[in-house]
Parts: structure tokens; C-alpha cells; sequence
């Protein structure tokens, strides 16, 4: 069979201390696109035909590749099977939307875009072109994460944790302290639509409700603990560039509910770095029988870290053990790009992946938090 071909946008040719973003492109979706024979990366799209040859000059793309500073451009050609869009999240819809009127298939990383009606907007036209969709938000696709639902689920079953009574989380999200760094300053601004809420605890809800089901009841408190932040240039040594810059995101997120099993669930996202000498994120999960435990350095389960670990503890027999998710071919990729590749996968094989309409039941969720703050903010 034929490889998948694929136009990418953002990937950008200038060096990582010199643009704006995470590098999440040649670091989590460049890895597997380059190395497997399925997928053939065949068309950049960039802000400009310069910056796209940059791009396929510094991560030794083949010289056929195709050089686009238009998304329609792009979107018109024939050869491009699928379209994935990794950049800023307010520019999402603007750089995919003629390869949705095209009918292209379309892979854009979470969130869709910075509010739920636009990303109502770009379901509804994929829905009215017959475009075939999906969105980066792979939390269910972890192993660890899949080996945890796989205990939840067996319940009384031998394996299982019984009847899940609770499940709590605390994590500190390293954005959100009293700085930020200039390459996602705009982490600061809610109507970028990029920030620890689309981002951190958008993609908390997946793997949460992955594991545990979806929220049937819940509350949430936000609020903005730190209205200035300083930014820092980590290039010359977090030298603070701007000082007191004006930030309009909730830095303290909580949220509590119940899930399809009665099991009530607490989540609390604090902004900044962990306690030194601990986890940046524990998951505790309360069965009847045994309680599940996760932690890792990272809040970040969609994206994994090496030192993420699972233990049970069995009350009957009183002792703690550490259990290991399934392990496959695509670990030996770097970590960022084990789980976006194990979505490409799927969608190469048929196999579910969420799509614009999983992703707007996300945004939903989190337009309902945003609501809610406001209404607080306003009493």
C-alpha cells in the first residue's frame, strides 16, 4: 500500500530559542512521520515559502518536498492525502480551512482552536465536505494510562481494584508560576485560546474520563492567584525581558464530580513547579479492594515521561507493587512522539481516533469552566 502523504504546518526553520511555540512539531510529530514507511511528509506550509525551504534544509527533508505559503495553495494540491496542523492554536482554522472545504483529511492538534464556537465551526464544515478529521489529544492512547483503565474496568474481576469509591489528582503544571517564558508568553493571553485550561486540563479531561468515564455531575473553581508575571529569556539565562506582564488565565484550577460509577473525582492544577522532592502529578484512584497510585515528574500523561510509575496497594495482603503498561515498537521513538504516533497508527489502521467531534465535547466541558469563572468574577 501506498504511504499516507502528508502536508505539515509549522514546522518551523528557525532555530528552537528563535520562534514562538514548544517545538512540538519536530519533537513529537516529526519522529514517527519521518520514520515510518506508511507516512511520506510531502508539503510544508509556512508563514512563508523562505521559512518552509528552511525547514526542509534543517531537518533533512527530501528536496522534492514542496515549499507552501498558502493555505490554499496547500489545501489545493492533489497529491497531499492528509493535512496536520501543529501551530499556534489561533491560527488553526485559518491555516486548515480551505483543506477542509477540499475535503482533505485533516489532523489538528488540541485544541482545535482558541474558543468552542469556532471549533463547532470547523466540525460543522468537515461534516459538510466529507472531511475525515482528527485531534491531537492522545491521553487514551498512553500505555500506562490504558493499563490503568484496563484494572478500573475489571473491577471485582481477579486483577482489579473492586468498586472504585474515589480518584484524586494534584498537579503543579510548571506554566502558570510568577514567570513565563517568552516563547509561549502568550500563555498569559485567554484569547491566544493556548494556556494550562485549553492545553493542561483540556487534556487531563481525556485521559481522566479515558480511565474513569465522563463527568456526570461537576463543579469547578478557577481563579488568577498571579496577575503579573515576569518574562524570562531561558536563552540567556532566564534574564527577565518584561517585567510585570498582564495575565488573564486562572493559574489555580479545581474541579469535583461524579463519574458513570458514583466514584466522586478531585482535580486540582496549581500553577508553577512541584515541592522539590515531589511528583509533579499523583493520581490516586480508590478501589474497594486496592488503590491505584501514579506519579510522575509531569502532569503531562498524554505526553509521557520515563519516570512514570503505577503501583497498587492490596489491603488484604498489605503490600504495594508497581505495575508496568504494555510495551511496542513505537517506544523506540523519543517520548514526546510515543503516543501522537500510536494515534497516527490507529487512523492508518482503520481504528478509532478522536476526531472534531470528540474534540468539541473537550471544549465544551471547558467553555462551561470558562463561563463559570466569569459569572464568579462578575458577582
Amino acid at each position: 500500500m501506498s504511504p499516507i502523504r502528508v502536508g505539515l504546518i509549522g514546522l518551523s526553520g528557525a532555530p528552537p530559542d528563535k520562534y514562538e511555540g514548544t517545538s512540538w512539531t519536530p519533537s513529537a510529530h516529526l519522529p514517527y512521520l519521518t520514520s515510518s514507511p506508511d507516512y511520506k511528509i510531502i508539503a510544508l506550509l509556512n508563514s512563508s515559502i523562505e521559512s518552509a525551504k528552511a525547514a526542509i534544509t534543517r531537518y533533512n527533508l527530501p528536496s522534492s518536498t514542496k515549499a507552501y505559503s498558502s493555505p490554499e495553495d496547500l489545501a489545493n494540491d492533489p497529491e497531499v492525502d492528509l493535512v496536520v496542523c501543529s501551530v499556534r492554536v489561533d491560527k488553526h482554522f485559518l491555516t486548515v480551512k480551505p483543506s477542509i472545504i477540499a475535503g482533505k483529511a485533516i489532523f489538528v492538534e488540541w485544541p482545535l482552536d482558541r474558543s468552542l464556537s469556532i471549533a463547532q465551526e470547523m466540525l460543522s464544515l468537515a461534516e459538510k465536505h466529507g472531511a475525515k478529521t482528527i485531534v491531537g489529544i492522545q491521553g487514551s492512547f498512553s500505555p500506562v494510562v490504558r493499563k490503568m483503565k484496563e484494572i478500573v474496568e475489571r473491577g471485582d474481576e481477579e486483577g482489579g481494584i473492586g468498586k472504585v469509591l474515589s480518584s484524586t489528582i494534584v498537579a503543579s503544571v510548571g506554566n502558570g508560576d510568577v514567570w513565563e517564558r517568552k516563547n509561549v508568553r502568550y500563555f498569559l493571553e485567554r484569547e491566544v485560546g493556548g494556556n494550562i485550561i485549553s492545553v493542561h486540563f483540556g487534556h487531563t479531561l481525556e485521559f481522566v474520563a479515558s480511565v474513569l468515564g465522563e463527568f456526570q455531575t461537576w463543579d469547578s473553581l478557577m481563579a488568577i492567584r498571579n496577575d503579573k508575571k515576569d518574562i524570562i529569556d531561558p536563552a540567556n539565562g532566564n534574564k527577565v525581558i518584561i517585567k510585570d506582564a498582564l495575565n488573564t488565565v486562572p493559574d489555580q484550577i479545581l474541579l469535583q464530580g461524579t463519574v458513570p460509577s458514583g466514584a466522586v473525582v478531585s482535580i486540582h492544577y496549581r500553577g508553577g513547579p512541584p515541592f522539590p522532592g515531589t511528583p509533579g502529578i499523583q493520581w490516586c484512584i480508590q478501589g474497594s479492594k486496592r488503590e491505584l497510585r501514579l506519579t510522575s515528574s509531569s502532569w503531562s500523561l498524554n505526553v509521557g515521561r520515563e519516570d512514570t510509575k503505577v503501583e497498587w496497594f492490596d489491603r488484604e495482603r498489605g503490600m504495594v507493587e508497581e505495575l508496568k503498561g504494555d510495551v511496542d515498537e513505537l517506544d523506540k521513538l523519543p517520548v514526546p512522539a510515543r503516543n501522537i504516533a500510536r494515534v497516527y497508527e490507529a487512523y492508518r489502521k482503520g481504528d478509532w481516533v478522536p476526531d472534531f467531534e470528540w474534540g468539541v465535547k473537550r471544549h465544551t466541558m471547558l467553555e462551561e469552566m470558562w463561563r463559570r469563572f466569569d459569572e464568579s468574577q462578575n458577582r
